[in-house]
């Protein structure tokens, strides 16, 4: 809204009390959040800050004759997207909430896929071709919201014109298949070629509706490109579409290229002016040395793609040097959802700024200074407002759910009685991916608001506050899409000043909500506007209305589900708050009884997940685990449980007994569980090494080749078996050609699952290229784990590698290390040329115990005994075993960093 909200609710009445059973009437008076004045949704002023076109100069850039170079993202999805339940088209906050993250990042172009869009037989109806020579108007809006907002930022932007890969928005094959043709005639046959011609044609000619500038004379789309990672490209197809765009569009440049490396005939048609390559993983050397490929063949470089998993100093500080380097775009960039959290995304390389781990702020971290580095010049929007879409009440305990704020690294949740005194409610942490939280207290008459928390720690945006009052529950339409609505008529979306508007395009025009036990509602209005109600969906009765000072319309004594809002013609609402009643408690939750670990349980290795049955009644539960068998000194409380079950996060003691319990709380009580505190024993340690591979079982090169496969996304890697000279014994021996992917690897599966639990990390022999890393992965409990070991020097080294070294891959997500079921292991080699690597003895390491005092004896693996409380060693490695940071274990730990452990057989040892 640009302003900062009154953090009051309007409208208090005087003398601060709510007549009781006056709900309805209360909410009109007392509970109408801080709204904006009918002024805030005046149209946007989308002078853009992009009055230049980038032009070429040989292999360079140039932006008003200086040297243009960029870093940015990938942001596939601003046209249409796949990750709002289904495909949709994306709301105006997600596209500008993300185009300003962008912009955070010192970006200045970003390359998206919205024009990619394309179907089959309608298909896919919300395309811009839904069949083959068919153009739907509807699909512009988002597209022409996100160029404006782009050129608001002073960001340009790549365009693919269609797609190698049939994802959900279409690709080239839409040209080829209605004519029963195969991919390939893509690039030969009249037909599909003319098709897709005249499908561009109709983009080139647009005129954005939002700003009146055709899309060729806008400087913001800086290239066209022929399309993504299109592998069948001919240099005398290339030629012809570059001609045929550049004859429309003189002032814009033109990409081309395909994955994984430099397609040769984009290096041949000299009117081209981009060859983009595309990397997963990239590095330094190879994007070096690509670019210089690219730009000896005097083209542009642009790394159009890379993983974003990559993104750290050591790839991006050596390409600042490189003049050959253009653009750098990483794939790729999500925002806030429009309910709450940040939008999910599973391929990998999602990457959310400013981040909600320290691995993605990190990854942020580096990409931003690159682009600084660099001399981007973005612009940096302020952190954005959040939010409350809904305060949930159940069984008497209220969660609040908010819309996050672009560019806030974390939040707190503020609560008031009256309107004007503020405290925080005793939530924990809220990061940045963080979408509600709940209030165990939930006072009668709370009044919340959310905080947005900036890189500094400081306040940087406050929410307009939103009132309950008791026994009601909140829904807050933001009115971005039709998503909560149950039916419109004659009404569209138009995005305004700071969201959007829902405009009537003549009278009677009409927006529908369903939500039982209505109560009352409010909503931001300009001009003529009707607030009905109806029990059935067609007698419709007006609500009683007023109309507030800032032009906010609020109803009550609401009827039945049905809330309607009919407007005259030019009228627009904005931003509907309803409020229903939902049931009290009608006392503390009913009795239930815990389920696992049962009482008396043994063996217990990685900390387990405890169950319980449900508590009819419960709002949440309360869990607690300690190591007495009262529960004093816990080792872990965890309150506002949602479901009956819980693995918490917290390493446990071998040889340790522990008791558990849990709470049910309502409203209205608490109910311990009818079992009390039940008890478990945890596993002691083991004292010997687990041997995970010798090699010596395998027959020949075939039965090791069975055993050990490639992963086929990689180059070529051949296992076979060799003889370790040092031993006799037999080893793997891997010969790799690291050519096109840029990595290689072979994996092998256990047929039957392997227990590390208890374990201090793994240690092998291993052989190869001097200066060369060998990645060592392995997979437990379905969770990637994965670091590097360099290689150093000449022959055979010993590699020891503690677990706490090891992470989930980027792409895998964060995890919670249980390596009591590791299925898988694995050796990866990245970046360029061929090579050979040897492995051999692969075995768990074991934490060397101390001696109990005055005995000589090893400790019983019980806290308290003998140990170095005072050593140095990081209590990190111990997480990685599943254990707890006793003094004994840290002494053990320290015992095993003795140099005298760190040789054997002569070899070099490498940490």
């Amino acid at each position: 809204m640009n302003r900062t909200p009154d953090p009051r609710p309007p409208h208090r009445n005087t003398s601060g009390r709510l007549a009781a059973g006056m709900v309805a009437a209360a909410v009109t008076a007392a509970l109408l959040p801080a709204l904006a004045a009918p002024a805030a949704a005046a149209p946007v002023d989308w002078t853009s800050l992009n009055t230049s076109f980038v032009e070429r100069d040989g292999s360079r850039l140039v932006l008003d004759g200086e040297t243009f170079r960029f870093s940015g993202p990938n942001i596939y999805w601003l046209g249409l997207d796949e990750n709002v339940g289904g495909v949709d088209y994306p709301t105006a906050f997600r596209i500008a909430d993300t185009l300003d993250a962008a912009a955070r990042m010192g970006s200045t172009v970003v390359r998206t896929h919205m024009m990619t869009s394309t179907g089959q037989d309608g298909a896919n109806p919300l395309a811009i071709m839904p069949s083959l020579g068919q153009m739907n108007e509807e699909a512009f809006a988002t597209i022409d919201f996100a160029v404006a907002y782009a050129g608001k930022l002073g960001i340009r932007l790549v365009l693919p014109l269609t797609d190698e890969w049939e994802y959900y928005h279409g690709g080239h094959r839409d040209f080829t298949t209605p004519f029963g043709l195969t991919s390939a005639d893509f690039y030969t046959d009249e037909r599909p070629i003319a098709a897709y011609q005249a499908y561009v044609d109709a983009i080139l000619q647009r005129t954005n509706a939002l700003t009146g500038v055709p899309y060729i004379e806008d400087p913001t789309i800086m290239a066209w490109e022929l399309g993504n990672e299109l592998e069948g490209m001919t240099a005398p197809w290339i030629d012809r579409q570059v001609a045929f765009i550049k004859e429309r569009a003189p002032q814009q440049l033109v990409a081309a290229g395909r994955r994984f490396d430099i397609d040769p005939d984009t290096l041949s048609v000299p009117e081209l002016d981009i060859v983009d390559v595309h990397y997963y993983p990239p590095t330094a050397a190879r994007v070096s040395a690509d670019a210089a490929t690219v730009t000896a063949a005097g083209k542009v470089y642009l790394a159009g793609e890379y993983a974003s998993t990559a993104a750290s100093p050591a790839l991006l500080e050596p390409l600042v040097a490189d003049p050959n380097v253009t653009g750098m775009l990483f794939w790729s960039l999500f925002g806030n959802n429009d309910r709450g959290g940040l939008v999910p995304h599973d391929d990998g390389f999602t990457i959310h700024a400013p981040g909600a781990t320290d691995a993605e702020r990190a990854r942020v971290s580096a990409i931003t200074a690159y682009a600084a580095a660099i001399g981007a010049e973005p612009a940096t929007p302020a952190v954005g407002t959040p939010l409350i879409t809904a305060v949930d009440r159940a069984d008497g305990i209220n969660t609040i759910r908010w819309r996050g704020a672009g560019g806030a690294v974390s939040y707190r949740l503020e609560l008031s009685l009256d309107g004007t005194s503020w405290t925080a409610v005793d939530t924990g942490t809220l990061r940045a991916d963080a979408g509600s939280a709940t209030d165990f207290t939930s006072p009668t008459g709370a009044v919340y608001r959310v905080v947005a928390i900036d890189g500094a720690g400081a306040d940087a945006a406050l929410s307009d506050p939103l009132a309950t009052e008791t026994d009601t529950r909140v829904l807050v339409d933001p009115l971005e899409s039709w998503l909560l609505t149950e039916a419109h008529d004659g009404t569209t979306i138009v995005p305004r000043a700071d969201g959007t508007s829902v405009v009537a395009a003549s009278d009677g025009a009409s927006v529908t909500w369903k939500q039982d036990r209505l109560l009352a509602a409010s909503f931001i209005a300009s001009g003529s506007v009707v607030v009905e109600s109806s029990a059935d969906g067609s007698a419709w009765e007006t609500a009683p209305s007023e109309v507030g000072p800032d032009g906010t319309v609020a109803a009550r004594d609401l009827v039945g589900p049905y809330l309607r809002v009919t407007l005259a013609a030019g009228a627009s609402v904005s931003r509907a708050t309803i409020w229903s009643a939902v049931d009290a408690p009608s006392g503390p939750p009913a009795a239930f009884a815990s389920i696992s670990p049962a009482s008396g349980t043994v063996d217990v290795t990685a900390t387990p997940t405890f169950t319980w049955e449900p508590a009819t009644g419960a709002a949440y539960y309360r869990f607690t685990l300690a190591a007495q068998v009262d529960l004093g000194n816990p080792v872990v409380v965890v309150d506002g449980i949602g479901n009956p079950s819980i693995t918490p996060t917290v390493a446990l003691t071998p040889g340790q007994r522990y008791w558990w319990s849990v709470t049910a709380v309502n409203g209205a009580g608490a109910t311990a569980s009818s079992t009390g505190a039940a008890d478990f024993l945890m596993k002691p340690l083991p004292s010997e090494p687990l041997v995970v591979e010798d090699f010596e079982s395998y027959a020949d090169d075939a039965a090791l080749q069975a055993t050990y496969v490639r992963n086929t996304g990689g180059g070529a890697v051949t296992p076979s078996i060799t003889t370790n000279p040092d031993t006799g014994t037999q080893a793997m021996t891997a010969a790799y050609d690291l050519a096109g992917p840029g990595y290689a690897g072979v994996v092998r599966t256990f047929q039957t699952p392997q227990d590390w639990w208890g374990y201090t990390g793994l240690e092998f022999w291993v052989q190869g290229t001097p200066g060369d890393d060998v990645t060592v992965q392995f997979v437990t409990r379905g969770t990637y784990w994965e670091t590097v070991a360099p290689i150093e020097g000449e022959g055979w080294q010993l590699v020891e590698i503690p677990f706490s070294s090891f992470a989930p891959p980027a792409w895998a997500g964060e995890a919670a290390f249980d390596p009591t079921s590791v299925t898988q292991i694995g050796f990866y080699l990245g970046g360029e040329g061929a090579g050979t690597l040897l492995v051999d003895d692969i075995v768990t390491t074991v934490a060397a115990v101390e001696p109990e005092p005055g005995t000589g004896q090893p400790g019983t693996g019980q806290p308290g005994g003998a140990g170095g409380t005072d050593t140095t060693v990081s209590t990190e490695d111990l997480a990685r075993t599943g254990l707890e940071a006793t003094p004994w274990i840290v002494g053990a730990l320290a015992l095993l960093a003795i140099g005298g452990l760190l040789l054997a057989r002569g070899r070099r040892w490498v940490r």
